[in-house]
């Protein structure tokens, strides 16, 4: 019994990818972005990073139940999903029904810490989180899609340090959105056979002939982001070294995507990425 017990958790665990946490501090970054972009270094701040910290966790391992969920007939036939708990049969759907459930719970628990504004700007974004997943049915953007929601947090995370809106913050979260945009759809490269197979679309599909037209648009967000974390922090030198060493972060990652360099790899990447530009904007804020 303890042993079936175990398998079990194990298969929730994994259906969540809390073996491979990178989603989640993919979704952490942004948040640590905004907060740390209109704060002062103290307590306060401290306990709010904690509270980003698991509801990243526990919100990303809530979204990835609600994609297996939609998309477990389409993982069955591509290679790299076919073993997913739900694809393999490892999980039902009631199973995954109710772990989602406790998740969300968790990540409301989490959210009713922080001011009524922040609550309120929290939900705004839950209705395109839980209906990603059928983006990839209907067009070829669901990469933008998740860089609309990825980068909410930015938003959060700043009104997390203030009862006022500077609309400031946006040139920051659209530049959150360009570089999700960017690494999601390198990604998505990996799966391009599979899922042209069973008629899901992405921008990687989308630009698999248009090589030319895929490093347009890297390039391009990679100065879109560059140009937006520039304009947030305007005007001092450590501004501009910080937006060309971003610059050349993603750059790099560009270079090893055309050089052959394995996906999955330049993809994980972003996890030092989004540290390093946490760290820029600390070091911009309190030096």
């Amino acid at each position: 019994m303890f042993k079936k017990i175990t398998k079990k958790s194990k298969n929730l665990l994994i259906l969540g990818r809390y073996n491979n946490p990178v989603g989640a501090f993919l979704l952490m970054w942004p948040c640590y972005w905004g907060a740390l972009s209109n704060s002062s270094l103290n307590a306060s701040l401290l306990q709010c990073l904690i509270f980003f910290t698991l509801g990243s966790f526990v919100m990303r391992g809530a979204g990835c139940c609600i994609n297996d969920i939609f998309d477990r007939d389409f993982d069955r036939k591509i290679k790299r999903t076919k073993k997913r708990p739900l694809a393999s049969g490892s999980l039902n759907v009631l199973e995954s029904i109710i772990f989602t459930l406790f998740q969300l719970l968790i990540g409301l628990i989490i959210v009713l810490q922080f001011e009524t504004n922040v609550i309120i700007l929290s939900f705004m974004i839950m209705p395109l989180v839980l209906t990603y997943p059928l983006f990839k049915r209907f067009t070829y953007f669901p990469q933008i899609i998740l860089g609309l929601a990825f980068n909410w947090g930015v938003l959060v995370g700043y009104q997390s340090q203030t009862e006022n809106f500077n609309f400031s913050i946006l040139y920051l979260y659209f530049a959150g959105v360009f570089l999700t945009t960017a690494y999601d759809t390198v990604y998505g490269f990996q799966d391009i056979k599979g899922d042209k197979k069973i008629g899901l679309k992405s921008l990687a599909i989308l630009f698999e002939k248009k090589r030319k037209s895929l490093r347009i648009v890297y390039v391009l967000s990679s100065i879109f982001f560059s140009i937006f974390f520039f304009v947030t922090y305007a005007n001092t030198f450590l501004s501009v070294l910080s937006s060309l060493i971003v610059f050349s972060l993603l750059i790099k990652q560009f270079l090893n995507f055309e050089n052959g360099i394995e996906i999955s790899k330049i993809f994980r990447s972003n996890v030092k990425t989004g540290g390093i530009i946490a760290f820029l904007i600390t070091m911009h804020n309190y030096l």
